[in-house]
């Protein structure tokens, strides 16, 4: 009867990790398709159509490794390239992720921390919202999970058995390739396992002596991976040092960073003590041998590595950015979120389960407090989010384009991404039995100084002989003001049309988009219009 305990105690584990997996898939595919697309995710649109070879070749003028629009472009040939059927792909990484979660914690720690991290991460506010994204996010957090799972249990191979197998060596490489080919930031982590690697000279001397060498051949391995790589990666450094659009970071940053893996305020008083409770390794085993209450701390070592893991992948691009060009964005540090919550997960099991309820109902009272307040919490934060619009309101700026306009008109987008945009949207209204009926005119790119002769040169053919023409503005660039006086030289504006969305920001000032730099000590909305101005030709 004992023998057959474990096992059950396994498939109990598993039945609720697949319970927590349906509800990842609810709260990740609820309200998926809701919003229009924003910028970014119709540029990965315009990537997926592409072939495999174009998204590859097109790879060097892009800031992100091809690997998740390869992915993409085969999932949108299944799925196709509605809102939902875009942003699936990232759902889908998004519940994949649970059950990883769920091994790595059990093997870092215990099945009930693994439980503990999977369910933190099933209700994790940052992580629904970039699994509702199409974007690389969400994949990037995913192959993290993996690579750092192959990391663990190679170092567990290696220490039990002091051999490695060639099947643990095939899922190090393949899932730390991923990751490297996933996003920038995720070469952070990757220096995390390194330096990992190295303080064990000083925290585990004997099993560095045993290990260094099978590790140094397995990086080497990994570099001539990244090579091709490489050179992409030296030409995207320095385009980056040339101008980037992110404002500086501030110490205030760091705070919104937690804030915003914990998904609110309210939750950050809940996960940062958590946290807390892991790091200072509060939870202590006791154990009565002969009546004597004998006191042993956990693993450090495992707490050592998620701070490593944490810390880095924040402080280094941190860092980058307030020596030079800031680089550093919250959502772009999603490799750090499985860390942070599995050393919340550790803090919820920071005390004695051992035993029955009566002897430890303050123990399994607290816990079912925890989680019931976290459960709490996440339902206001994902209810808050469904509500409120955070995306940028394309499609009904092209629905009003579309009934507003004749086919005489112009209308002039600001710049070239958001033609695309409502280009995107022009699409659906010509499938339902409607159509943009003027034309669209993308105003020169940012990089192109836009003078009286540029107007002349693009666009003065285009307005001649016409009483009114249009204007779509979003984003804030630097010719936005010139052109918009070179425009009220000949006509009037006569309708100013604002479609509003709002994104979140807690700590932090934030010129992006049409916004005044300011601080804020607590979570505040802040607009990112799309305005449609009508212009009448001046009498």
């Amino acid at each position: 009867m004992n023998s057959t305990l474990p096992s059950n105690n396994n498939i109990f584990r598993w039945l609720l990790v697949v319970g927590l997996m349906l509800l990842a898939g609810i709260l990740r595919w609820l309200d998926i398709g809701t919003e229009s697309l924003w910028v970014d995710e119709i540029y990965s649109y315009r990537q997926a159509l592409k072939s495999v070879e174009s998204i590859i070749a097109n790879a060097p003028s892009d800031v992100h490794p091809p690997v998740y629009y390869i992915l993409l472009h085969w999932w949108t040939l299944v799925f196709g390239t509605s809102e939902a059927g875009l942003r699936g792909l990232s759902a889908l990484c998004g519940v994949v992720s649970v059950p990883l979660m769920y091994v790595l914690g059990k093997r870092v720690w215990n099945p009930r921390t693994g439980l503990f991290a999977a369910f933190l991460l099933t209700v994790s506010h940052f992580h629904i919202h970039y699994s509702q994204e199409a974007r690389n996010y969400s994949y990037l957090a995913l192959v993290t999970i993996g690579g750092m799972l192959a990391f663990m249990r190679l170092l567990d191979e290696i220490k039990s058995e002091n051999v490695l197998t060639w099947r643990t060596i095939g899922w190090f490489l393949l899932a730390n390739t991923l990751m490297m080919y996933s996003h920038f930031f995720a070469l952070f982590v990757v220096v995390a396992q390194n330096v990992y690697i190295a303080s064990l000279l000083v925290l585990d001397r004997p099993f560095f002596l045993r290990v260094w060498k099978r590790w140094f051949v397995l990086q080497i391995a990994l570099l001539l991976i990244f090579s091709p790589w490489l050179n992409i990666l030296y030409w995207q450094i320095r385009v980056v040092r040339g101008g980037f659009w992110i404002d500086k970071p501030n110490v205030f940053t760091l705070i919104e960073t937690l804030i915003e893996y914990a998904g609110s305020l309210a939750a950050a008083l809940i996960f940062l003590p958590l946290c807390f409770l892991a790091l200072v390794e509060i939870r202590k085993r006791v154990v009565e041998s002969q009546s004597v209450c004998i006191v042993q701390a956990s693993n450090p070592h495992r707490i050592w590595l998620l701070t490593l893991w944490l810390a880095l992948t924040i402080l280094i691009p941190y860092v980058l950015s307030l020596v030079g060009t800031p680089i550093y964005y919250v959502k772009y540090t999603i490799p750090a979120l499985s860390a942070f919550l599995l050393l919340a997960a550790k803090g919820m099991d920071a005390w004695e389960w051992e035993g029955t309820w009566r002897k430890n109902w303050r123990t399994k009272g607290i816990t079912v407090a925890l989680i019931g307040g976290i459960c709490l919490i996440a339902a206001y934060n994902t209810r808050n989010d469904w509500n409120a619009l955070e995306k940028e309101p394309w499609r009904e700026a092209a629905e009003y384009l579309a009934s507003a306009t004749e086919q005489q008109d112009v209308v002039f987008v600001h710049d070239w991404y958001c033609l695309h945009n409502l280009s995107y949207y022009q699409r659906d209204s010509a499938s339902n039995g409607t159509s943009m009926y003027a034309p669209l005119q993308a105003l020169p790119p940012e990089r192109l100084r836009f003078t009286p002769q540029t107007w002349e040169w693009f666009y003065r053919s285009r307005v001649a002989g016409r009483d009114h023409i249009w204007l779509v503005l979003s984003h804030k660039i630097g010719k936005t003001q010139q052109l918009l006086d070179t425009i009220e030289r000949e006509f009037v504006c006569t309708s100013d049309t604002v479609f509003p969305s709002r994104y979140r920001k807690y700590m932090v000032s934030d010129t992006f988009p049409l916004q005044t730099r300011g601080i804020f000590l607590m979570k505040t909305y802040l607009s990112n219009d799309i305005r449609v101005r009508r212009y009448e030709r001046r009498k």
